[in-house]
């Protein structure tokens, strides 16, 4: 039986309306996949601003990172990558890609811009995303002390670089990778002398005004609350980087306890713009 092309193609789902043979394209690529929320947000970036390109996702597993980075390079209308969990530490040492001052200091990137030798430049939005979020819902860092759990994962590593940056008193550091989280301690210490820099556990305090989950423990249902909150004081605000599910169990009891919370979507949203501008994704 022959199906007429009309036919055939009504069943197909539409494209977006801006999409055609002019399109720049951004991916971003994650493993897993499911939880990414920034095709929603740089999707809809695109389109306010009336700019022509579209984020799609690849996932992407670790063993394929390169092969996958190269082939990216041969597309000629993509315009960049976004990293994210668990590649943003990794993807600094692919074949090609150079880094800017700020995620060399970071040790990770969130995006990589095509460049036109064929090699990438990378940088890293996530702390700066995160600050910015926290302050347009009125929570400056300047003189807080924060637990940060997760700490030496890549977006752990650009909270507690722009934390310190921004004049946190006190930083708390809390990560299973003992070794690894030693060696940012270290690293914090040695470039912001102001900041007094710890290792500690999973647990706020009662001095703690600011608890930070950039582990990706939260995401599946079956995970545990990561961080012990039940000992913090009324005032301090507790924030989650994960994106999906956007209240996890650590942002529900705090919630419950009355707390202040801070949701993933924030530094995402802060950081949309900014690194469509670094990729060149502008009208």
């Amino acid at each position: 039986m022959q199906i007429s092309a009309d036919c055939a193609s009504s069943r197909l789902p539409t494209l977006p309306e801006w999409v055609d043979g002019d399109t720049r394209i951004v991916v971003i690529v994650a493993d897993p996949i499911s939880q990414v929320k920034s095709p929603e947000f740089f999707n809809s970036h695109f389109v306010q601003m009336g700019i022509n390109a579209i984020l799609v996702p690849a996932h992407v597993s670790p063993n394929r990172l390169h092969e996958a980075i190269s082939g990216f390079s041969a597309v000629q209308n993509l315009a960049g990558v976004v990293i994210t969990v668990p590649h943003k530490v990794a993807a600094c040492d692919v074949l090609g890609v150079r880094t800017t001052e700020r995620a060399a200091a970071i040790g990770a990137v969130n995006c990589l811009r095509k460049l036109e030798d064929g090699g990438w430049l990378g940088d890293n939005f996530d702390g700066e995303g995160f600050v910015i979020g926290l302050e347009q819902q009125g929570v400056s860092v300047s003189g807080r002390q924060a637990l940060l759990v997760g700490a030496a994962g890549g977006a752990g590593r650009a909270v507690a670089n722009a934390l310190c940056a921004t004049g946190v008193a006190r930083l708390r550091l809390a990560d299973v990778r003992r070794d690894a989280v030693e060696i940012l301690s270290t690293e914090l210490r040695n470039r912001y002398r102001h900041v007094h820099v710890e290792i500690s556990d999973a647990i706020g305090r009662r001095s703690d005004d600011l608890i930070v989950n950039a582990s990706p423990v939260g995401m599946r249902p079956s995970d545990a609350i990561p961080i012990d909150i039940s000992d913090l004081n009324k005032d301090a605000v507790v924030a989650d980087l994960i994106m999906k599910p956007q209240k996890t169990l650590l942002l529900k009891e705090a919630s419950a306890m009355g707390l202040k919370t801070q949701p993933g979507r924030h530094l995402l949203l802060s950081s949309v713009g900014q690194i469509a501008k670094f990729m060149g994704v502008v009208v």
